[in-house]
């Protein structure tokens, strides 16, 4: 493997669970004049109907996340839209260490009247990636702890960083 990345998005919070509505809206728009009566112009519908669609695409479609590429030994935090990732590649800092932590914290959503009221134990897994300093020169949340390892291990052994699993065994 030449490359990391590392998406940051969650398609069930956030602005993303506005897209999928969005997107819903459209074709609902778009195919209401076969089912209902409707005064409005063919184009106001097409005009409607596709715009909520667009633009819930566009909603779903963006996040951030941060791209290491092992061979050139640069990074990029970027910001992506349809595919298209905005940012500016840097240098890689030497890693030496890249370590496996948790974190468990009681989660809850203030009620809103729109999304569900949720509220329970989350555990995260933290992939962090450091050089000299103390400070993690990345860190990579996962709620899946596989996933965690497995990255880390990927990303130890491509820049020849030690690995460090502080995370407790599974039971």
């Amino acid at each position: 493997m030449s490359n990391f990345n590392f998406k940051r998005r969650n398609l069930s919070s956030g602005p993303h669970l506005l897209g999928l509505p969005l997107i819903i809206t459209g074709l609902f728009a778009l195919v209401s004049p076969l089912f209902f009566k409707n005064e409005s112009s063919i184009e106001r519908v097409l005009t409607v109907g596709v715009g909520a669609i667009i633009l819930g695409l566009v909603i779903v479609s963006s996040y951030g996340g941060t791209f290491i590429d092992f061979t050139e030994k640069r990074f990029k935090e970027y910001f992506t839209i349809g595919g298209y990732k905005f940012g500016e590649w840097t240098t890689l800092p030497v890693i030496l260490t890249v370590k496996v932590i948790s974190t468990s914290y009681m989660s809850t959503n203030t009620p809103n009247g729109i999304s569900p009221t949720l509220s329970g134990k989350v555990t995260d897994f933290k992939t962090l990636l450091y050089s000299n300093a103390t400070k993690p020169v990345f860190s990579f949340v996962y709620s899946n702890r596989e996933k965690a390892v497995k990255h880390a291990k990927s990303l130890a052994f491509n820049l020849n960083a030690e690995l460090v699993l502080k995370i407790p065994e599974r039971k």
